[in-house]
């Protein structure tokens, strides 16, 4: 499931996804609000917080997130990602291979200096 955090403000969205991720989870809820937001703003910072109980996606999502993650690599000028397993910190890596923008990876007790982080 996603769900837009307290924080998000103007160019800055927090989402935190629990639970395996489906794809109408990209399609009916993030792809939506980012592209509302894109409209408005240009580029975004975006905070992904993978909290308990995280179990990742599943194989339509990992699609999905793939294709929104390529559609949309010139759209975020940083990205924190907290509370990540070791497996998808690795992701991440790759991920910031093609997108223009900073990622970082936090540990879940970062939630506090990934937020300071975006909005410097």
């Amino acid at each position: 499931m996603i769900e837009f955090m307290h924080g998000s403000d103007r160019d800055v969205l927090g989402v935190r996804a629990t639970g395996k991720l489906s794809t109408a989870d990209y399609h009916d809820v993030l792809a939506p609000r980012v592209e509302k937001l894109l409209n408005r703003f240009g580029v975004l910072k975006v905070l992904f917080l993978l909290d308990e109980p995280f179990r990742g996606w599943t194989l339509g999502a990992a699609w999905a997130n793939t294709v929104f993650d390529l559609k949309h690599r010139r759209d975020f000028a940083k990205v924190a990602v907290v509370g990540a397993p070791r497996w998808e910190r690795y992701c991440v890596n790759v991920a910031a291979v093609v997108m223009s923008g900073e990622l970082r990876s936090y540990d879940r007790d970062q939630l506090a200096p990934a937020w300071l982080w975006l909005r410097t």
